[in-house]
This record gives structure tokens, sequence and C-alpha cells, in this order.
């Protein structure tokens, strides 16, 4: 067959615009993903902070328990060392910008929007609805609340003999 009047047919080479055009839509599409994986991994990485948040938090209300035994059985310098151990171990959790709260004590209507109820107890200590004990605390990640906190709450007696009836 002859060949047409331009010679055998070429393909239309790509321009440099099309070429870089191409480019950086490859570019930007990588970009895209690679942003996307590390915003899932730094959710991740803020949930599992949180979550220690929450064990820091109770290992924290342990030594506060235990500094007056072992000052009384002669261990006042452990009582020390497990209190800066403490602090070390809460300052990249502040780097980061997770806190916690202990709600103990505070009035049901101050923290009735960040906590789950897990029980009650009624008794004459208590002259109002409070936060009785803190069974979880409340978990703070840049001042906005990601986990509420278990609390058990007290009321006086009359406001457990008006719930039986």
């Amino acid at each position: 067959m002859p060949e047409g009047l331009g010679g055998p047919e070429q393909p239309d080479p790509v321009s440099p615009g099309r070429e870089m055009a191409a480019v950086l839509q490859r570019y930007w599409a990588d970009l895209q993903s690679e942003s996307n994986r590390a915003e899932k991994e730094a959710a991740a990485t803020r949930k599992v902070l949180t979550e220690l948040a929450v064990h820091v938090a109770r290992l924290d209300g342990l030594l506060r328990e235990a500094a007056g035994p072992l000052e009384a059985m002669g261990a006042k310098a452990l009582g020390r060392r497990l209190h800066v151990a403490r602090k070390q171990v809460l300052e990249p959790l502040h780097a980061m910008d997770i806190t916690t709260q202990d709600p103990t004590g505070k009035p049901y209507e101050s923290v009735a929007d960040v906590v789950d109820i897990a029980g009650w107890r009624y008794g004459p200590e208590f002259t109002a609805e409070v936060v009785a004990e803190t069974v979880e605390p409340i978990v703070l990640d840049r001042g906005t609340v990601v986990r509420l906190g278990q609390v058990i709450m007290g009321a006086p007696l009359s406001a457990g003999m008006e719930n039986d009836a």
C-alpha cells in the first residue's frame, strides 16, 4: 500500500507541557496518598496516647496512695523515685497536649457532659450529688474531651431512699 504524502504515520509527540502535567499529577496523587497515610497514623498514635493517659492517671493515684505507707516503712527515697518516674511519664503526654482531669469531689452539674456514671453511693457524707470516686479520668486532647471519665457518684441518703420508692 502506498504511503501517504507525509510518509509513515508518526505518533503525536507529547508536548513538554503535557508531560510535565502528567508528572505533576502523579506527584500530587502520591503526595495525597502519603498525607492520608500520615493522618491515619497520627490519629492511631493519639488514640494510643489517650489510652496511655488513662493508665498513667491510675498509676498516679496508686503512687499517691502508696506515698504514706512507703514513708512509714522507711522507704521515703523509693517514694521520691516513684514521684520522679511519674513526672517523666507525664512529660511526653503533656508535650503532645494530652491531659487528664480527675473530677472527684465535683458537683454532678459541672461534670454531667464529660463523665459516664458507673454507680452510686449514698451516705451522710454527701450533702449533694458529687463525684465520690473516679474510676477513669476525663482525657483531653488539645483541650477537647476525647474520652469520658468513669465515675461513681455520691448522693445524700435521702436521695437513695427516694430512688427506692
